[in-house]
This record gives C-alpha cells, structure tokens and sequence, in this order.
C-alpha cells in the first residue's frame, strides 16, 4: 500500500543508497572529512546529495568530477559555515577518561592483591599526563592515521608504550608518594568510574546514531535495512572495550597476583 497523502517518506541514510554503496571509498573518504569537521549529518548528506545528482545526470564517477574527496569536503566546507557538533572531541574526551582511570585502577588492583598501598611519582604522572594527551590527540591524526596507518600508528603505540614503561620502572622509587586512599576504594571506585563513562559513551554514540544520521535529501531507494544491522553490536563495542579489560586485567592479579 502506498503511503498516506501529505505522510513524507522516513529520510534514508545514504549507506544505503546504491550509488554510494558504489563509490563507497570515496563517499566514505568524503563523510569522514565533514565528521571530522564536525558538520552535522543532515548537512553532510545534503553534500553527498548532490554529489549523487551531479553523477547521476553527467554519468561521471565522483573521483573524475570532484577529485581527492578529502579536499572536496575541505573546499566546500570552507565556503559554507554549518552549525557544528562536537561529538568526535566529547567521544575522544571519554575515552582519556576512561583509559587513565583503568590504567590507575588496575594497579591499584595489583597493590590491594599484594597488600601494598598504591604509590605515584612525578614520572608516572608524566608518563599518565602523556598518555592522555595521545589519546585526546586521535581526533586531529585521525586524517594522516589513516591515510599513513603504518607509520602514525607505529608512532602513537611508541608513545604509549614508552609512557607505560616509564611509568612501570619508576614505580616503587625513593620519591614515590603514598596514594592516602585504600587500594581497594580505588579500584573499586574507578571501576565504577569507567561504567559510568563507558554510559556517556554510548549515549553519545546513539545520540549520534538517531540524532545525526547522515541522511540523503533524494528520494528514498528501496531499505536494505542496513542501519539496524550496524547500529547495534558496533555501537556497542567501543563502550564495552574498556570495563571488559578492566575486568580482565581485575581477575588475572587475583588469579595470579
């Protein structure tokens, strides 16, 4: 049956179209520029909207008619001035969060295990200081990580794991100071930290989803009901990640601690 007179079709989001589906390299290229940007969704289909018609009506691919579809979406978001979002900073921004407080947390777990109390010097909280500022950096090397994996991905785990060993060999030195909190509150309370954050973290993922959807303003193609399909474990894993090794790491020192 056909829809109601005046009932205006469900907008689609434009993963499902079959000319993106097509130039699914470049129109993800293109996407992910704009979210980067933080353009809204809507906007950003509306972009890839007439990117779609263009190549439809002169039967030209988007690389030949618009180029590097990185530099597209910078020349185009130069000239126009969409209200922004910022939902890639506050993912990146929980993510810190999250990290710094398993990192403190599982030693924590190591010196209630060992009947030690949790101690820091100022390394450590260099080497924690550095390791949330690669992580807060992900938004802006985003770009040169994926177009360089190899040689920005080497980098920022070279950080990281030199921030980690520097933490771990100056642990237990003459200058360390003694946490004044029980080892277990710690735990147990970052615990409860990490949960609450990975929360935020979905919220804002979903948010994202349901909000923020980068939609098509053309008319709707036949669903492939693909979104339901990748909205669901993928949204989410990236909250899950964290408490799941928090746990891990949790049982292991009991277990072997």
């Amino acid at each position: 049956m056909s829809e109601s007179p005046g009932v205006q079709a469900a907008p689609q989001e434009v993963w499902e179209r079959p000319f993106v589906r097509a130039h699914q390299e470049w129109c993800s290229a293109f996407v992910l520029e704009l979210r980067l940007r933080d353009v809204p969704g809507l906007v950003i289909g509306e972009r890839l909207g007439e990117v779609e018609g263009h190549c439809t009506e002169t039967g030209e691919p988007p690389s030949a008619a618009f180029g590097d579809p990185t530099d597209y979406a910078r020349e185009i978001d130069a000239e126009s001035s969409p209200e922004r979002v910022s939902g890639v900073w506050t993912i990146a921004a929980l993510g810190a969060g999250q990290v710094l407080a398993m990192l403190v947390g599982t030693a924590a777990i190591r010196n209630w295990v060992s009947g030690e109390p949790l101690t820091y010097n100022l390394v450590q909280l260099g080497c924690l200081a550095v390791v949330a500022a690669a992580l807060l950096c992900l938004p802006r090397v985003l770009r040169p990580l994926m177009a360089h994996p190899w040689v920005v991905g080497t980098a920022l785990f070279a950080v990281v794991t030199a921030a980690g060993v520097g933490a771990a060999a100056a642990s237990g030195t003459s200058s360390a100071t003694v946490v004044p909190v029980s080892p277990a509150v710690i735990a147990i309370g970052l615990f409860m930290v990490v949960i609450a954050l990975s929360w935020l973290e979905y919220r804002e993922l979903t948010g994202d989803s349901a909000d923020d959807l980068v939609t098509s303003p053309l008319t709707p193609e036949p669903r492939a009901n693909i979104a339901a399909q990748r909205s669901g474990w993928i949204v989410l894993l990236p909250p899950l990640m964290i408490p799941t090794y928090y746990l891990a790491m949790g049982i292991l020192f009991w277990v072997f601690g």
